[in-house]
């Protein structure tokens, strides 16, 4: 067995809180695998790379969706034709969307265990497929721009990242959409764009939100991307809805339903091109990138993900 690789994300809000949880993690893994923290982007390459050299069985992720989605970039770009091993998703995070749609629940310290016992004595794991989406040259599972990217803004603004400041944010957005207020008027501000899905033109120009999902939630339990499926992975969504109408169609997309709204476009698909008219901020599983006016967005390898 060429055992178990575990990435770290030392600048995760949880490692920052509790640094000494990294030395813990360390000392689980022991010899029975090989547990790096990543300080950067560079560094996060170069243990792809030596992971990918000693043969891992299984790659291991402690963090959030951020952590996830640069991980899995780059170990899908030093991997290239090559099948990545197993997936471990140890949760550890502020935003953990991705492993709970995948039904892993728990602490990092106990799934870690979990794996690495049923690893040691050679058990079957439990698994389930995910196929993230390529982003240009980034791979995740949920990207949007406008109302979904200025959301994520406006959640991070208060530099208190958790689930009761998303819950607040949503809260607050709510709020200020029934009054027709000017932090959801900002929040939903239109913008131009073409948007082409399973070969054709929607037949839309002017959006509020454009966005995309390969696992069902969007966040905070909402199963907005309902039409993912392994022959379709990725759903596709774009609204030109302005925020007080906006409200009526919430209890669908929370129950995960069609919103029967005659100005929301929804498309499951395995490729969609979005064009902007104007570059815009976008976000990627919760982080922030720089403008950006072309997406070409397509279906990445599956992947298969442990259930400890």
């Amino acid at each position: 067995m060429s055992g178990i690789g575990v990435v770290l994300n030392p600048h995760s809000r949880r490692y920052r809180r509790f640094p000494h949880r990294l030395s813990r993690m360390a000392f689980i893994v022991g010899e029975r695998g090989h547990c790096k923290a990543t300080e950067s982007l560079d560094d996060l390459e170069t243990v792809a790379h030596q992971f990918r050299d000693k043969a891992i069985d299984i790659l291991a992720l402690s963090g959030g969706d951020g952590t996830v989605h640069k991980t899995l970039t780059a170990f899908i770009h030093a991997y290239g034709a090559q099948p990545l091993p197993k997936i471990a998703l140890l949760r550890g995070g502020t935003l953990n969307t991705v492993a709970t749609c995948c039904g892993i629940h728990g602490s990092s310290e106990k799934l870690l265990l979990k794996v690495i016992y049923r690893y040691q004595e050679d058990q079957n794991f439990k698994t389930t497929t995910v196929i993230p989406m390529k982003i240009n040259q980034e791979y995740g599972f949920i990207w949007g721009c406008g109302v979904i990217n200025r959301f994520m803004e406006a959640y991070y603004a208060s530099g208190r990242p958790s689930k009761v400041h998303a819950a607040w944010t949503l809260i607050r957005s709510i709020s200020s959409a029934l009054v027709n207020g000017r932090f959801a008027n900002d929040m939903f501000a239109p913008f131009d764009a073409e948007v082409r899905c399973n070969d054709h033109v929607w037949p839309l120009d002017n959006y509020r939100a454009v966005f995309a999902g390969a696992v069902p939630e969007l966040g905070l339990r909402f199963r907005v991307f309902y039409k993912s499926s392994e022959q379709t992975p990725i759903h596709a969504m774009a609204f030109t809805v302005p925020p007080r109408q906006v409200l009526r169609y919430v209890p669908s997309m929370f129950r995960g339903k069609p919103s029967g709204c005659p100005d929301l476009i929804e498309e499951g698909t395995t490729h969609m091109r979005v064009k902007l008219a104007q570059p815009m901020a976008y976000t990627i599983d919760g982080d922030m990138f720089e403008p950006c006016d072309t997406f070409d967005i397509s279906c990445g390898p599956r992947l298969d993900v442990l259930v400890p």
